[in-house]
């Protein structure tokens, strides 16, 4: 087992110990004297701690670039990675990234705080062909500007060039797999942090630290550091098991790794069903769905969690495994309260199996939230309608937001099931809705709005599916034509 951090910065080979496990990356780079990454709001809301992260490829010819924020991300997460700070976006040549010259020519800076993380996202999309407002939006959602205005950072994006991979990061890929082909075992002061390269090894080191942090992305553990303060003991790592980044499409189903990303995973579940996808892509910013990942969100259990209401309502079952066996769960019945699942001592999610839906499903996914993104529902819903002939055959309804736990509305079902699909039946089964959901009040909003709003989406989803012709089919078009 190696016993230190190995990564590079700025190109530079950097080996790291003596360094408490749980330090966050921004923290440690602060103190190397990269200033340029600044903490704004150290939960991964604002983009001002953003880095770009590059990450070998599995056959360690390539490196894939990602924006990532550095103010929730453990700074052993970097082991075996390239990481690229504002700084460090010079070429060897002395120039200017074209992503800061493009800030520069366009006047999209003025304090400058949060411009190095603007330039960070922008030098991420510089590795993307896509130049459409939809993606420049998307690759700067993560990062807030409190004085610019934003048109100029966006007209920066709209010019910037497309930058193609060079033969030098083939041999930054090589030379990091070869350096870090053994596990991490990396331990201060009592604190460890483990990321064993295989399931079996993985499992092995839950039995001998059972209390241990499980980590996959960290985009919600690291905020048990940087808001409660807490220290964990031992962290295992998930992101160095090549079966748990798997995506596998089967002939009736589509199989996630727990520790695949939300953006990795954002083609499979867009295939399953587009508004699922759309959803996806509300899930914070670029940086958080870099980090991200499905088995995470499963494993929070929390009753808000984005991804739960879909996976449920398209009948999904979580993969588990530990030294025992295997397990397969269906989704709704694997979180049983508040934040509280059926996994068992030693028990990790594997994977989630999604089936695919018939071609006479309607799949809706539906995030109401005060924000279009960069924010938490206040209410979530997913629906699968099975329509033939005009009748309900079948039905799935999932809500989130409502509960102390995602809950599949099976009296809802009932109350659409052998009905003719019209609107009088999606009027009716409102008493339905309202007895499947119990929410609170709280600051997103009333028990009372949220009911509103669980059964307006039912109505909602007979307008985009059967509506009369003419009538637009999302929300957004209905706007546009306001």
């Amino acid at each position: 087992m190696r016993t230190e951090i190995r990564f590079l910065l700025n190109g530079q080979s950097r080996r790291v110990t003596g360094i408490a496990p749980h330090t966050m990356l921004l923290d440690w780079l602060r103190s190397q004297g990269l200033t340029a990454v600044k903490e704004g709001c150290a939960e991964g809301d604002c983009g001002a701690c953003s880095v770009l992260i590059g990450m070998p490829a599995a056959d360690g010819r390539s490196l894939t670039w990602l924006a990532v924020n550095s103010c929730i991300l453990m700074l052993p997460q970097v082991d075996g990675c390239a990481v690229v700070t504002a700084e460090g976006l010079v070429g060897a040549d002395g120039m200017p990234h074209p992503a800061q010259t493009a800030l520069a020519d366009t006047h999209g800076t003025q304090c400058g705080f949060c411009s190095p993380g603007f330039a960070v996202a922008l030098a991420a999309l510089s590795r993307r062909p896509e130049r459409d407002d939809e993606t420049i939006l998307d690759a700067v959602a993560g990062n807030l500007c409190r004085c610019t205005g934003y048109q100029p950072i966006l007209q920066a994006a709209r010019v910037l060039p497309v930058i193609e991979a060079t033969s030098e990061e083939a041999v930054m890929a090589a030379a990091l797999c070869a350096d870090c082909a053994e596990p991490l075992d990396y331990g201060v002061d009592g604190r460890r942090f483990v990321a064993p390269h295989s399931l079996d090894d993985f499992l092995a080191a839950l039995e001998e630290h059972p209390d241990a942090w499980i980590l996959a992305g960290g985009t919600d553990l690291g905020l048990r550091v940087t808001k409660r303060h807490e220290e964990p003991a031992c962290v295992l790592s998930l992101a160095r098991i090549p079966e748990l980044h798997e995506i596998r499409r089967g002939e009736r189903d589509t199989v996630i790794g727990a520790a695949v990303s939300y953006a990795d995973a954002l083609e499979a579940v867009t295939t399953l069903a587009p508004s699922f996808g759309e959803m996806v892509r509300r899930i914070g910013a670029a940086q958080i769905r870099a980090m991200g990942t499905f088995g995470g969100n499963i494993g929070n259990a929390s009753p808000i969690g984005d991804t739960l209401p879909p996976l449920i309502a398209l009948g999904a079952t979580v993969e588990t495994v530990s030294r025992r066996g295997r397990r397969s769960i269906p989704m709704e019945d694997f979180i049983v309260g508040y934040r509280k699942t059926v996994l068992g001592a030693g028990e990790i999610i594997a994977a989630v199996r999604v089936p695919y839906p018939q071609p006479t499903t309607w799949v809706r996914v539906y995030k109401v939230a005060r924000r279009i993104d960069q924010d938490i529902s206040a209410v979530s819903a997913a629906f699968a309608l099975d329509v033939e002939d005009g009748r309900v055959v079948g039905a799935r309804v999932a809500y989130g937001g409502v509960a102390d736990r995602p809950v599949r509305a099976r009296d809802v079902e009932a109350a659409l099931t052998g009905r003719a699909w019209s609107l009088e039946t999606a009027r009716a089964a409102a008493p339905a809705v309202r007895r499947s959901v119990s929410p609170i009040d709280d600051a997103r909003g009333s028990a009372a709005y949220r009911t509103a709003v669980c059964v307006n989406l039912l109505e909602r989803l007979w307008w985009e599916t059967a509506g009369p012709a003419g009538v637009p089919s999302t929300l957004g078009a209905l706007e546009e034509v306001a």
